[in-house]
């Protein structure tokens, strides 16, 4: 599906801005996800070169470490200059193409030490909940991997997020305090756990929680329209406790019900779809270039062209794809601000789509 596609040429561009910035475990990761939102793309060449450049560091780490046991910190020094050896200094910068302080360094070290979360945001256990915000807000900054480019940044961002996430919701909270572990809140949604940082489970996506709150608390704007929707969020609190069905269990589940019974009915259904997705498979384009997607042929007999129905439909058309654009073009100007990203191609697509418009 074309939302797709959108998905994982995003996707792609974000893993060669990574590759380039020399971020090799994020540029793998979003390669392989733009490989499973679209199997069609061409990245073994980018994967290939990923794995030789991987290859070609381990050979050269091999060779010039000395016989003796080599720790972390030892390997962290060898990207520091030294001013006593200029020959060592110019191999080390030729042999890493990113850089990072000493502060960051440090507060990476610092974060992957701890394990209670309040330790790991640096409050007391009685802070407040503004306090939690302020304290991720000031921290997710500091070890966000674009911006922090030290050994273990994306673990150390891995935590401040998950500790965020715990400590944010009241009832997490407070079986956190109770047991010293938030695992039960996420045993439903994962049966397993991934093999990484302090038993992250495969689907906690601190990217996400970073998007949600730094830039208006959803994700970048998607092309389709429903006139429902029940996703992102709802699901983990449909169930507070493993103690059974009980009454306040039903009584979370009352909306999901009443919204699934809205889809059900025939107004809920939308007329059209601003990307091309089952049953919006027949294409059709308004009078200022706007592409969008209807469910049947019949559309026409129903909205037939030059008629008032048909131009009030391509109106709020027009209406929905500048929303679309406009949101997602807050989005990037915000990354760009915190100098995730450099273009804006929404930004460049709204101002193209209202000067056609305007000339109109």
């Amino acid at each position: 599906m074309d939302g797709n596609k959108d998905d994982a040429f995003k996707c792609l561009k974000i893993g060669k801005e990574a590759l380039e910035s020399g971020d090799r475990t994020r540029a793998l990761k979003f390669i392989n996800k733009a490989r499973r939102l679209d199997p069609t793309l061409p990245v073994d060449d980018l994967l290939s070169s990923i794995d030789k450049d991987s290859s070609s560091d381990q050979t050269a780490a091999s060779t010039d470490a000395p016989a003796s046991t080599t720790t972390h910190e030892s390997k962290v020094r060898q990207r520091v200059p030294s001013t006593g050896s200029p020959s060592s200094a110019s191999a080390t910068a030729s042999s890493s193409s990113t850089t990072y302080t000493e502060e960051q360094i440090t507060i990476v070290r610092e974060i992957k030490k701890k394990k209670d979360y309040y330790d790991i945001l640096g409050l007391e256990k009685a802070c407040s909940v503004e306090d939690i915000r302020k304290a991720y807000r000031k921290l997710s900054l500091k070890v966000h991997p674009d911006k922090n480019k030290a050994p273990g940044a994306e673990e150390a961002f891995k935590a401040v997020s998950k500790a965020f996430q715990c400590l944010s919701n009241e009832e997490s909270r407070k079986k956190y305090d109770l047991t010293g572990s938030d695992e039960p809140v996420y045993e439903r949604r994962a049966p397993r756990r991934h093999g990484g940082y302090n038993g992250y489970y495969d689907d906690f996506d601190p990217d996400e929680i970073f998007r949600q709150f730094f830039f208006g608390g959803m994700p970048p704007a998607t092309t389709q329209f429903r006139s429902f929707n029940f996703g992102g969020g709802m699901g983990p609190r449909t169930v507070d406790n493993a103690s059974g069905f009980n009454m306040r269990a039903l009584i979370q589940l009352l909306p999901i019900l009443v919204i699934l019974l809205l889809n059900f009915m025939p107004s809920s259904e939308p007329i059209y779809s601003l990307s091309r997705s089952y049953p919006y498979e027949y294409k059709f384009t308004t009078q200022k270039g706007v592409n969008f997607y209807v469910k049947s042929t019949k559309f026409e007999q129903d909205y037939p062209p030059g008629s008032g129905e048909r131009a009030t439909l391509e109106g709020k058309v027009e209406r929905d794809y500048v929303s679309v654009l406009a949101q997602n073009c807050r989005f990037e100007l915000q990354r760009q601000q915190w100098g995730f990203v450099r273009e804006t191609p929404h930004c460049e697509m709204l101002q193209q789509f209202q000067s056609g418009a305007s000339a109109a």
